[in-house]
């Protein structure tokens, strides 16, 4: 099965890598495994050892071709945009499998030598080793489904529905992987909103903000491994504030775990006021 690369630099200048010139695929290395690091603890009068987790390894991975039109120019191509101390995302597509990945460049190898055509070894580096999906799924609670559109004709006896609210609360995760991965959390008050929460019913887990919200205040909250934030966007004024202090005590960074949840948006008061949006990004171990 035919598969291939695209790589975007960080500015968003695309290469890609497939069976078909200039730049023909052929070895991927470190795309289908796993690799981690068993932590375990022995005593003095034990038998063997006591397992106490395992880290994930950061993931490693090679790109091995042929440059097979416009050598010169191609190979100061990959040069360039395969600069050194630089990131971008990688993306993988092979049958029905699409993933990506975000890296950082390690090495570009593209030796001289006779002929017209010119091989290539470009080694990247993945600090976070999970490959993730393309799109993220968005759960939305009590928020609202614009239906104000034109060409517009106003009945004078009917008058026009500007909108329509999501009056539910709650909303359904689905994570078909064995891995618990974040999200980021978007509360949003139309009026008076006293400590937003977002609940997993199943688990009893909780993160709550102490912070009162006015008409068009947000707080955006990140769960990823590598990114644990809570944010606040006055909405006059539309300055942000770092506010992880207000983070309530026995809060927790939601994650999703694996299998199905329920999460349940609220707040101490002015519940009717708060829109929520959860937003992830499925992720595999390898793929």
């Amino acid at each position: 099965m035919e598969r291939t690369l695209i790589y975007k630099d960080y500015k968003d200048r695309i290469v890609t890598f497939t069976y078909k010139p200039p730049f023909l695929l052929g070895i991927c290395d470190g795309f289908h495994e796993t690799a981690g690091t068993v932590n375990t603890v022995s005593s003095a009068y034990g038998v063997g050892t006591t397992w106490n987790g395992t880290s994930i390894d950061e993931r490693d991975l090679t790109i091995k071709g042929t440059i097979t039109e416009n050598v010169q120019e191609n190979r100061l191509l990959l040069f360039d945009i395969f600069s050194l101390n630089t990131q971008g995302t990688l993306y993988y597509y092979e049958g029905n499998i699409e993933r990506k990945i975000n890296c950082v460049v390690e090495s570009v190898s593209i030796p001289e030598k006779a002929g017209v055509t010119r091989n290539f070894t470009i080694s990247l580096k993945c600090p976070n080793p999970r490959f993730s999906a393309l799109a993220s799924t968005i759960l939305s609670m009590a928020t609202w489904a614009p239906a104000f559109k034109f060409p517009l004709k106003i009945s004078a006896d009917k008058g026009i529905k500007f909108g329509t609210k999501n009056t539910t609360s709650m909303e359904v995760a689905e994570n078909t992987t064995e891995i618990d991965y974040g999200m980021t959390i978007t509360f949003k008050a139309n009026d008076n909103v006293t400590n937003p929460y977002l609940l997993n019913v199943d688990t009893r887990d909780i993160i709550q903000i102490e912070k009162i919200m006015s008409a068009g205040d947000k707080i955006i909250i990140t769960t990823h491994i590598d990114n644990k934030n809570v944010v606040f966007i006055d909405g006059k004024t539309g300055q942000e504030e770092n506010i992880n202090y207000l983070i309530m005590y026995g809060s927790k960074y939601l994650q999703i775990p694996s299998g199905t949840s329920t999460f349940r948006s609220g707040a101490d008061s002015g519940e009717d006021n708060l829109e929520t949006t959860v937003e992830f990004l499925p992720e595999y171990e390898a793929v």
